[in-house]
């Protein structure tokens, strides 16, 4: 089979990799093309795959508003999508962004795959009315194209963050760190630049210093971010190797971030995390995390006293580590390894879709 795989965020590249080394491994033909976003092409360099870059200049127009610049792209990416696919023919395209509509053009099936409720992000309904079919979460909320889902027990982290495909290891942290293990705290601030950020908050910069100024006091506060922070806190900016975040995520005392799906990460891998933005809450996974397995907390910009007085709890619970492990555990009983059940559904591509709407109970092959 020749499939085409089209991403432009790193979280996809983690939630792909496993999945586009084994189809290649089992002699299939697999197409990589992304664009210029964060570290994208750094990590798909460091896979050796042969891929396209699309935007090797990088796709947002500088002094562009967001919307305009989302509206321009779009026609820019489209073009350049029909020009790089202009006489491939594909058994399959799996997408997170504009390649749907392209895929509709060239009448090949195309499978969007996102973790996003369309309640939160409503502009994919242009992607979503153009594919065959959505694999998402089966808690994520679809509404009237409900019946496009392939709805999978588990989260998109799951795909590279499964205890099958991820072992923690503590040589990977910086020397410094290395003897800090779950002794460190480690904060992510995103630049929130998307379309559905407009007009939101994240960590905001008062509020971030008094939390560093509150876990100093019983460790090292180390920051990663991608927004530009006050001189007070430059000091603890960290470099870190990307490649490696997840076992820094892993070996932290506390994860504390404006990214949902950072947060997620830490919550499938046992570290207590905490979420503070104004979106945490549109997401149906929120919930699951929080509410059913207590692997999250989130909490909107201005509640301040409610954030302190939670990492307050957290820092004097002398069996943190051990209890958060435990509900991970739980957690991993009730979902899938989703990198098999991909592999699976790709490769066995359209029987596959069938067996998965008639026949629930196929999930339970994949845990």
């Amino acid at each position: 089979m020749r499939f085409l795989f089209y991403f432009i965020h790193p979280a996809k590249f983690h939630a792909f990799r496993i999945t586009i080394n084994e189809l290649i491994n089992r002699g299939h033909r697999v197409d990589v093309a992304i664009i210029s976003k964060d570290i994208v092409e750094d990590l798909v360099k460091s896979e050796g795959w042969d891929y396209h870059n699309l935007f090797p200049e990088g796709r947002r127009i500088p002094n562009l508003h967001t919307y305009l610049n989302a509206a321009v792209n779009s026609f820019r990416t489209l073009y350049r999508l029909l020009k790089y696919t202009r006489g491939k023919k594909y058994d399959l395209i799996i997408t997170d962004d504009l390649v749907t509509l392209t895929a509709r053009l060239k009448r090949t099936p195309v499978i969007f795959f996102t973790d996003d409720d369309l309640k939160a992000v409503p502009e994919s309904v242009v992607l979503i009315a153009t594919a065959n079919y959505v694999l998402c979460p089966s808690v994520s909320y679809m509404g009237f194209f409900k019946y496009k889902k392939i709805g999978y027990p588990g989260l998109k982290s799951l795909a590279h963050l499964h205890p099958n495909s991820f072992t923690p290891d503590v040589a990977k942290l910086s020397p410094e760190l290395q003897s800090l293990a779950k002794k460190y705290f480690l904060i992510r601030c995103v630049s929130a630049t998307s379309t559905h950020d407009v007009g939101k908050r994240g960590l905001v910069d008062d509020l971030l210093v008094s939390i560093v100024n509150l876990l100093s006091e019983h460790g090292k506060v180390i920051i990663n971010s991608q927004r530009d922070l006050p001189e007070a806190l430059q000091k603890y900016v960290y470099p870190i190797d990307k490649m490696n975040m997840s076992h820094y995520i892993y070996y932290s005392r506390l994860f504390i971030s404006d990214s949902t799906t950072m947060c997620a990460e830490a919550a499938v891998l046992g570290t207590p995390a905490v979420e503070i933005d104004d979106w945490y809450a549109d997401f149906e996974q929120y919930k699951i995390l929080s509410d059913k397995y207590g692997l999250l907390k989130g909490f909107f910009p201005g509640n301040d006293r409610e954030i302190i007085g939670y990492l307050n709890e957290l820092l004097n619970n002398q069996n943190l580590d051990s209890e958060f492990q435990m509900k991970r555990e739980n957690f991993l009983k009730d979902h899938i390894d989703l990198s098999k059940f991909m592999i699976w559904l790709f490769e066995n591509y359209p029987d596959s879709v069938k067996v998965v709407k008639e026949n629930p109970d196929c999930f339970e092959d994949f845990k």
